[in-house]
């Protein structure tokens, strides 16, 4: 057989021994249990029908961690269980994880090409007819500290919910201020940095009475998501609860700190469905973009695209739109106008730009950006905010 069962194990041992047993039967594609995303991805692209999962019985709960966090990653994939030796306990709740079966190195290697064939043919469905239903998830990010990708978001987010008649979204500000998700008041007491710990506890009505409605149908959420959460076992975590954040909204949208930005690609990135990443028309910051989005393909799905906004851009500056477009080796989605006065009153408000008096080119503009990629065929809500004086 040509097709691939996908190892996860950081045990050396396990990997050859996997190599030995299942022989030339299947082709094994091994990766690190600290990269789930790179798991979901390999999934995807090869449709394998068996994942196999290194057990450390020395530490119980990454393993059972582990099996979770792959469960809601690959929907539909058979998991298979490897371990040099096993409890009873742990042998029960790594089924009970999802395992379909254990196999034991020194034990098994006469049996195991048989079962790991009898599991693969058990499968009734393939891993895409039995992916459930999730909603879109954004991630919003710069190459540069310097870019304010809050306001963006901000607005970004206020307009997307404008258009999107009937639907839920959730905002996640991962490096927000206290009290704040973006620029906006957000007093709610759960934080990101909590959420990840609630694993399969995260349900509608829990989300429904930790986050009240900023608008009908947008809700906020804030954190500090630090290094500390984006590898290892909290890694796991997080993908955990953004899956099961996705399939309680409609969309997703997660603003991440440049500093952070490889951490999240490589934690979530192939659940993204888009990437919008936010630029000011420097010729530094068009260099740090270049080099981001040639790394950023290492960890996309090959069908999400990657969106460029130019904020705070001048026709009449010496860096032209098309010097831009050559350098990055892609086209510019949107170009937003600095408009600073509008801008401030916004920020210092704590409303969207679009809420302003003031007629804005920055509205405009990106009013047509969110039409054109997100809310084609939908029709605009009827709601509308109170409007303040700048």
């Amino acid at each position: 057989m040509s097709e691939t069962i996908i190892c996860v194990a950081d045990d050396v041992g396990a990997r050859v021994w996997l190599e030995r047993a299942l022989g030339a039967e299947w082709h094994l594609e091994c990766v690190s249990s600290t990269d789930l995303s790179r798991v979901s991805r390999l999934v995807q692209a090869t449709g394998t029908p068996v994942v196999i999962v290194a057990i450390d019985d020395k530490d119980a709960n990454r393993a059972l961690k582990v099996f979770a966090a792959i469960q809601k990653a690959c929907v539909g994939a058979q998991l298979v269980g490897v371990a040099h030796r096993l409890s009873q306990d742990l042998l029960l709740n790594i089924m009970r994880a999802g395992a379909r079966d254990c196999l034991i190195t020194g034990v098994d290697s006469d049996t195991a090409l048989e079962r790991v064939r009898r599991v693969a043919d058990s499968a009734a469905v393939t891993v895409n007819s039995a992916r459930v239903s999730r909603g879109m998830i954004t991630l919003v990010t710069s190459a540069s500290p310097v870019v304010d990708a809050r306001f963006f978001s901000q607005n970004f987010v206020a307009e997307l919910n404008e258009f999107h008649a009937g639907k839920t979204l959730l905002a996640l500000d991962t490096s927000s201020e206290p009290n704040r998700t973006f620029y906006f008041d957000n007093l709610s007491r759960l934080t990101m940095d909590e959420l990840i710990t609630q694993g399969d506890s995260i349900d509608r009505s829990f989300i429904e009475t930790a986050l009240e409605e900023y608008q009908p149908g947008l809700r906020l959420l804030s954190g500090q998501v630090g290094a500390d959460l984006l590898h290892g076992d909290s890694a796991a975590d997080l993908y955990i609860a953004i899956t099961q954040l996705a399939g309680l909204f409609d969309h997703l949208v997660i603003r991440v700190d440049s500093a952070h930005t490889q951490a999240w690609l490589k934690a979530i990135g192939a659940s993204l469905s888009r990437v919008i990443n936010v630029i000011h028309p420097a010729v530094d910051q068009v260099q740090a973009t270049e080099s981001l989005l040639k790394d950023m393909r290492e960890w996309l799905a090959d069908e999400c695209p990657v969106l460029v906004v130019v904020d705070g851009y001048e026709k009449r500056a010496s860096l032209s739109l098309a010097d831009i477009e050559k350098t990055i080796n892609q086209r510019c989605d949107l170009t937003l106008p600095l408009e600073w006065r509008y801008r401030l009153d916004a920020i210092n408000a704590g409303v969207p730009i679009s809420n302003l008096l003031h007629k804005s080119g920055y509205h405009r503009n990106l009013g047509g950006f969110v039409r054109k990629h997100y809310a084609t065929g939908e029709e605009p809500r009827t709601f509308s905010l109170k409007r303040v004086a700048g």
